[in-house]
């Protein structure tokens, strides 16, 4: 008998429940009418204009880079395809996995992506539930009797909070969460490809610092050479003092730039180690001589760029997302319209706690217009524009910086190529001029200062060159950065960022 009457009773229940839901929707009707008008009436009567866009700076591509005049415009390989070194890409990998840096940007992912949705949560309907019981005891006298009969209270109840987006304000906020979330992306991606190069450069430069000290070993060897040459010489009545004392103070010179070459092979290496999250003890080995560059790379045209780079990507996302700020800003001025329903029961009994008659809801419809508030919705307005503003003009600054990176790369790869050339032409006639110095010396026929100074333009060109080598291959990656060329690592071990169900939307 107790089970049927829990039956009818969820039956009532259920037809109340549809009793508030069509009291719901007919106040929901009724609400969107009165906003309708009203919306009207503000936009005639206001001038109001639905949505805010920041103009951007006029920034047009030029037709072609001014720093390529021989290199050929197309889309760019991802470079590890052109500086072939399986070396360095285990050690991009490496960094991929451990870099602390591109853990903390994955990490800031998570956390536009949590925002996104918690920016998207308020167009929904806040809907809450919740249950009680409660017992007391109240002492109480009557003629000779003292009494404390104990009282139970039983019940659950819901609760529904709404605010109708009219004015698109809860969207406008929403699209700028997702626009964030958007931007921090890019911002991932940028970090990914900046580590890359970061790491190329730090290689190449322990490449080039173990060449040069390699180099400075060598001249110290020399030197002493000589001044074993010179010393016999002198035992033998042959050469004087000064010759020797030169020769002397020639091998504690290359001592010296062979320790700061010590000191920069170093610090190199723990540079290096650092971007691989690892303990910087300077015990990587390095590679013995510098990866081959092709002649040229490929560079796309000018407009491209726009479209390939990611931190150029995020700050138009961020220059969006600051246009939706304002937007949501601004229509805080409007009114704004929400309704509340609750309902629950409320009995002494938990067996009655689910009667039918125990019932109680309401359901509540509530118009806001802002009047006063010490300005603080027009210092807010005011406050979005400065803001969206600002964004516009890093917009513009990250454009023009691109360019200037891109056109400079350029220019210095067609530089250093030349450089390069010439010094490979100085480095063998410097090398053969202390060879013939040194033989000539021998046989008395060049002094001393001849034989030093053709030494010390034999290995100051030689340093030089591997100097420019280095340049240029810094210069190289520096530029596909520039470009936003990709790397495109088999088996990329970067961190995954799991969006979830979120995806992030584009703004209508």
């Amino acid at each position: 008998m107790l089970l049927e009457k829990k039956e009818v009773s969820w039956l009532l229940i259920e037809a109340e429940v549809r009793s508030i839901t069509r009291a719901m929707l007919g106040l929901v009707v009724s609400m969107k009418r009165a906003v309708l008008f009203s919306a009207l009436v503000c936009l005639s009567s206001c001038g109001i204009i639905p949505d805010h866009q920041t103009p951007v700076p006029d920034l047009s591509s030029p037709d072609h880079w001014t720093g390529t005049a021989i290199l050929g415009v197309q889309d760019p390989l991802p470079w590890l395809l052109e500086i072939q070194d399986p070396k360095l890409e285990a050690l991009i990998k490496e960094a991929l996995l451990h870099n602390f840096d591109l853990q903390a940007a994955s990490a800031r992912v998570e956390i536009a992506r949590a925002t996104a949705i918690i920016g998207g949560a308020d167009r929904f309907p806040q809907v809450s539930a919740g249950a009680d019981a409660m017992r007391s005891q109240r002492n109480s006298t009557q003629g000779f009797t003292l009494t404390n009969p104990r009282n139970n209270n039983f019940g659950v109840d819901f609760s529904l909070n709404w605010e109708l987006d009219v004015w698109g304000k809860l969207k406008n906020r929403a699209q700028s969460a997702e626009l964030g979330f958007a931007a921090s992306e890019m911002d991932f991606k940028y970090a990914r490809l900046s580590l890359a190069a970061r790491v190329a450069s730090a290689w190449f430069r322990v490449i080039g610092a173990n060449q040069q000290l390699g180099l400075a070993e060598k001249k110290v060897q020399a030197f002493i050479q000589t001044q074993k040459i010179i010393y016999d010489g002198f035992v033998d009545g042959i050469f004087n003092p000064l010759d020797l004392r030169l020769a002397r103070a020639n091998v504690s010179v290359a001592q010296s730039q062979r320790d700061g070459r010590r000191m920069g092979l170093d610090n190199a290496l723990r540079s290096l180690e650092i971007l691989l999250g690892r303990y910087p003890q300077a015990s990587l080995a390095a590679a013995a001589s510098l990866p081959e560059l092709k002649p040229h790379t490929a560079v796309s045209l000018p407009s491209t760029l726009l479209r390939r780079r990611p931190d150029i990507i995020a700050a138009e996302q961020r220059l969006l997302a600051a246009d939706q700020q304002f937007n949501a800003a601004w229509k805080n001025l409007l009114p704004s319209f929400s309704f509340a329903a609750s309902g629950g029961t409320n009995a002494g009994q938990l067996s009655d706690i689910l009667d039918y008659n125990q019932l109680v809801w309401n359901i509540l419809g509530n118009l806001t217009q802002p009047l006063f508030q010490g300005g603080r919705l027009i210092a807010q307005k005011e406050q979005a524009n400065a803001q969206a503003l600002e964004a516009a003009s890093n917009y513009a600054t990250v454009i023009l910086t691109a360019y200037f990176e891109v056109e400079t790369g350029l220019y210095s790869e067609q530089l250093l190529e030349t450089q390069e050339k010439s010094l490979q032409i100085a480095s063998h006639e410097s090398v053969e001029a202390e060879r013939l110095a040194l033989e000539e010396y021998s046989s008395g026929l060049v002094d001393m200062m001849t034989l030093l100074e053709s030494q010390r333009r034999s290995y100051d060109a030689r340093s030089a060159l591997l100097e420019v080598s280095t340049q240029r291959l810094l210069n190289r990656v520096n530029l596909y950065l520039a470009l936003g060329v990709d790397i495109e690592i088999e088996n990329d071990p970067s961190p995954a960022m799991d969006q979830g169900w979120f995806v992030s939307s584009s703004v209508n």
